[in-house]
């Protein structure tokens, strides 16, 4: 039976090592599987919370709690901090961040390839490596490639297999779905990974052979993520400063681009809203300038795709600066309930979330703050301002802020001459109009026309 090692046991790697110990093949189990992780406060943490075999917090999805359980109370999920496991692995897949420093405005390079200088010192001939992580593009190529030769080269051994082939798992409910059907992006070095690392990925996921794309080398594979990002990224920056004119001019913005919608070119033009979170969109589109910079050492400049991080990083600032100018004496001060904390609709995931920059700028406000999220069950501010649905009702200010389908059998019985705030178009189209032609309310939809 060959052995996988997973390196990295975030949401990406986690998933990962589940599915691996997962595949079979005429009901027997087809690899010996382990998870490493850090030998750190951080590291050690995500290995005791697997080791209890209770299923993680990052997870809420039915179908992959379902499946992971059954894997352990088969003894099939199993980590270390231990990276001598490196040694008798046939296939490494690299699942760690790499991260980005938005103070020095660079890619934290260094840390990751200590990473792959960590596991290049230990893997035996013949593996292949499979990275998975969201790169600048280029840097497998150029600089991981040589790491790994280097190591190798010391150690006598003459051959290993490479690819890159980035992951797109969506955190929340569609966890299991979106890593088990989506389509598979493959950028190897040669014939050889390349058909070694399809061949994986079909065992793992039972992928149909369409659902596997491939590229002429991992410089393809990275640029094809950072692109898929950046674009979504610089559509929603757009919306920004459109939904910046039809405020001050008092247009809905909504009723517009729901009309722009109709043409088929257009239809997946983005919303308004309170801001990006997530780990990708907030850092992937300076990768783009940073793989020119750090990796290429070429001029290119992507003026777009920085530009659309720039607007998006002040956008929840600029949306509750707006609503401080309006109706400063209705919040300074007073009761705020937060409806949906995550920083997208039915996941838990709470990473760079806009919701931390609204309650940050209500603190500022002097504002007592409380939140409901039955989804979220980990977030910095969880232990003192989380509250059940019982207490819904006695807030001055509701600021609804993440569309979780929960939501919609919401009934709250809001104070008499409460603020009611939708930033993420949460409501109905029928609960919007009885709050707005109810006077015992003042109201804000992102988006819409102002009364």
């Amino acid at each position: 039976m060959k052995k996988i090692v997973i390196q990295g046991l975030g949401y990406v790697g986690l998933a990962m090592m589940t599915f691996c110990a997962g595949a079979k093949k005429k009901n027997k189990y087809l690899y010996n599987v382990v998870g490493i992780e850090k030998n750190s406060i951080k590291g050690l943490k995500i290995i005791d919370k697997i080791k209890s075999k209770r299923i993680p917090k990052i997870v809420d999805d039915k179908k992959f709690s379902k499946f992971y359980s059954k894997l352990i109370k088969d003894n099939r999920i199993k980590t270390s901090t231990d990276d001598s496991e490196y040694s008798e692995a046939d296939i490494v897949f690299v699942c760690s961040n790499c991260d980005f420093d938005f103070i020095k405005g660079k890619v934290k390079l260094k840390s990751y390839i200590k990473n792959i200088d960590q596991i290049s010192k230990k893997i035996k001939n013949n593996c292949l490596i499979i990275i998975q992580s969201t790169l600048p593009p280029g840097t497998t190529d150029k600089i991981l490639e040589p790491v790994i030769k280097k190591n190798l080269r010391k150690r006598g051994i003459k051959n290993f297999y490479l690819s890159h082939s980035f992951e797109r798992i969506t955190p929340g409910k569609d966890y299991f779905t979106s890593m088990k059907n989506v389509e598979r992006i493959i950028g190897a070095k040669n014939e050889i990974s390349l058909k070694s690392t399809k061949k994986i990925f079909k065992d793992i996921f039972n992928l149909n052979p369409k659902k596997i794309i491939e590229f002429n080398n991992p410089s393809e594979s990275e640029t094809c993520k950072i692109i898929e990002n950046s674009y979504r990224a610089t559509n929603i920056a757009f919306i920004e400063e459109w939904r910046k004119f039809c405020s001050k001019n008092n247009l809905d913005l909504e009723k517009i681009l729901s009309s722009i919608r109709q043409r088929k070119t257009h239809n997946n033009i983005m919303r308004s809203g309170i801001g990006v979170g997530g780990y990708c969109l907030t850092k992937d589109p300076l990768f783009a300038k940073a793989s020119s910079e750090q990796v290429l050492h070429e001029k290119f400049e992507f003026p777009l795709s920085s530009k659309a991080v720039e607007v998006n990083q002040k956008m929840t600032f600029d949306v509750m600066s707006e609503l401080k100018n309006r109706f400063n004496k209705k919040i300074f001060g007073k009761k705020i309930l937060l409806i949906g904390v995550s920083y997208r609709e039915d996941t838990n995931d709470t990473r760079y979330s806009p919701a931390e920059g609204v309650f940050n700028f209500f603190k500022k406000m002097n504002c007592k703050i409380s939140f409901y999220d039955p989804i979220v069950n980990y977030w910095d501010f969880t232990e003192s301002h989380s509250i059940e649905k019982r207490n819904l009702n006695n807030f001055d200010v509701y600021v609804y802020l993440i569309k979780h389908q929960s939501f919609k059998k919401l009934n709250i019985s809001y104070k008499k001459k409460s603020l009611i705030l939708d930033l993420n178009h949460v409501l109905e189209n029928n609960e919007r109009s009885k709050i707005s032609n109810n006077k015992n309310f003042e109201s804000y939809f992102i988006g819409s026309q102002q009364q």
